[in-house]
């Protein structure tokens, strides 16, 4: 009896023992596709319900898992600091892409958030300067999982170099953006010499000028689209070469310049995609392939026409069908069960202001550009005058501090000053200068203000405007880029692998996207991660 005991005992240890040593290492995906739409709000997903078909967005939210209260916990919210967010799990005060666009003191100029001079272009012919993500300050979950299986591909897809830049990260074996001089798909020799040959044939494809080939319509009968103004509202920016911004929109064929400003920009992204799973190979090693795609087109049509236009809401309906047939590609390549796939936004859009101003709303548009002279003439009235401020940029203020020390005047006075300045401006909410620990924001605000604030990139006085105003030069169209629910609420859903059908209005942050990716693929954290992984997740 004892010897039986035993046996059994040591039988269901074994089994115990070979079933955790099975487990130790649990499965991961074969291909992990991670979607960015620039320029989408959450409430994007509902508005146009009736213009999707079942298998773009509706097929995203029906089989997957829609995470409703997902946002952006700091300002500026705008297209570098928001790709990069997502991927290393980091504020803009970690990662250091605090904009597109700063100030560098060093260099006393504005510089780009990609800009790498050690780089040329790769796939034009100018060769002029390249990008990269030497900016980057954090790792991505990209990287760290090029760093545990050099076996892996990881390739990043963009219309915008930041945007195809900073999700792949350092380690990228690819990242690709559009050339709109020559409707080339180009890179940097940060990442190679020569573009890859699949690349260069799909360059030299007839492909890229039936991208041109048909005019802008609408997709669907114009009475479907009831969520929208008119079509001859004042608060639209007409396309280049337009008098009037009006459908239908005329696109000359080989016109590169101006298919980023149309949905078949979009369209040519995701048969890049398309492409690019195919010849990469991606999905078919035994390691976790990883392919980063931003979709950039909503953005700049956004920016000319405003989230309530007819364009918007068409760039939105044949967005989602180029979802769709994304998806059904992933499903015959790969298999729906082998990919994970998550879709998200780098930002939303504001109203129009005076669209805005004519439904009784609060806003109105901020010209910051023509308040710098105001401002120096301000403090000068105060120090005498000069050249007190260096540059402004992007609701922050940077002083010219060599100047204000010559005069041997506290760096605190000035950036007072400043502050007094603002705050007797219409539209302003609130301003704080970090170094000079002054703050006129309630801990909310100011919370959201530091998450953004790198003090080596950052403006030494920065300012928040009030809920409605957007800092944009043209009464037309709209912007982002405040700490509001417009900017910061947007879409997240996850889709595919083993996720479960569900949704939840569970707060979740922007920065915890790449923890709970790191944990399904059991690699480390970003470096400067802070987010955690998102457990509310239904998993099979």
């Amino acid at each position: 009896m004892k010897k039986t005991v035993l046996l059994s005992c040591i039988l269901t240890f074994s089994v115990y023992f070979i079933s955790a040593q099975k487990n130790i290492y649990p499965p991961a995906p074969k291909l992990v596709v991670g979607i960015v739409i620039d320029q989408m709000r959450y409430d994007f997903l509902w508005r146009f319900w009736d213009l999707y078909g079942d298998g773009g967005f509706k097929r995203l939210v029906n089989e997957g898992f829609l995470c409703r209260n997902a946002r952006y916990n700091y300002f500026l919210t705008t297209t570098a600091p928001g790709h990069s967010t997502i991927y290393t799990g980091a504020p803009p005060a970690i990662h250091g892409i605090v904009d597109n666009n700063w100030y560098d003191r060093q260099k006393q100029q504005m510089i780009y958030c990609a800009s790498d001079s050690d780089t040329k272009t790769v796939g034009n012919v100018s060769s002029s300067e390249g990008s990269s993500p030497k900016n980057l300050l954090s790792s991505t979950i990209t990287d760290e999982l090029k760093l545990i299986s050099k076996d892996s591909r990881v390739i990043g897809l963009a219309l915008k170099d930041r945007s195809a830049i900073m999700p792949a990260g350092h380690l990228s074996d690819g990242s690709y953006w559009f050339d709109s001089k020559t409707g080339n798909w180009i890179t940097s020799t940060w990442y190679m010499d020569t573009l890859p040959i699949w690349l260069d044939q799909f360059n030299k494809s007839q492909k890229k000028e039936n991208y041109t080939a048909t005019d802008w319509t609408l997709l669907l009968p114009r009475k479907n689209y009831l969520m929208c103004t008119n079509d001859t509202v004042p608060f639209e920016n007409p396309l280049p070469g337009e008098t009037l911004p009006i459908f239908p929109h005329k696109i000359n064929r080989g016109n590169f310049s101006l298919l980023p400003n149309t949905p078949f920009a979009n369209t040519m992204t995701k048969d890049l995609a398309i492409e690019t799973v195919k010849k990469e190979q991606l999905g078919k090693r035994k390691v976790t392939d990883f392919l980063c795609i931003s979709f950039s087109s909503p953005d700049l049509i956004g920016h000319t026409f405003g989230p309530n236009s007819l364009e918007i809401a068409d760039c939105y309906a044949r967005l989602d069908r180029d979802l769709s047939s994304l998806l059904q590609f992933i499903d015959s390549a790969i298999g729906k069960e082998n990919v994970l796939v998550f879709l998200t936004a780098d930002h939303g859009v504001a109203i129009n202001a005076a669209l805005a101003h004519d439904e009784q709303l609060n806003g109105g548009f901020f010209h910051a550009d023509s308040l710098r002279d105001q401002l120096n003439q301000y403090v000068s009235s105060f120090y005498g005058q000069g050249e007190w401020i260096t540059a402004m940029s992007d609701q922050q203020v940077y002083l010219n501090q060599q100047f204000i020390a010559s005069n041997k005047i506290a760096g605190s006075e000035i950036a007072e000053k400043v502050s007094d300045f603002f705050l007797m401006q219409k539209g302003i909410l609130c301003t704080v200068a970090p170094k000079y620990h002054l703050n006129t924001c309630a801990p909310f605000v100011s919370n959201t203000l530091m998450n953004g604030y790198q003090p080596e990139r950052s403006g030494d006085v920065i300012y928040s405007l009030a809920p409605g105003w957007i800092d944009w030069s043209s009464p037309r169209g709209s912007s982002h880029g405040t700490l509001y629910d417009y900017d910061a609420h947007v879409p997240l859903i996850w889709y595919g692998w083993k996720i479960d059908h569900g949704s939840s209005a569970e707060p979740v942050g922007i920065p915890d996207i790449a923890p709970t990716i790191s944990d399904w693929l059991h690699i480390a954290y970003p470096s400067g991660c802070t987010g955690k992984p998102i457990t509310v997740i239904g998993m099979k």
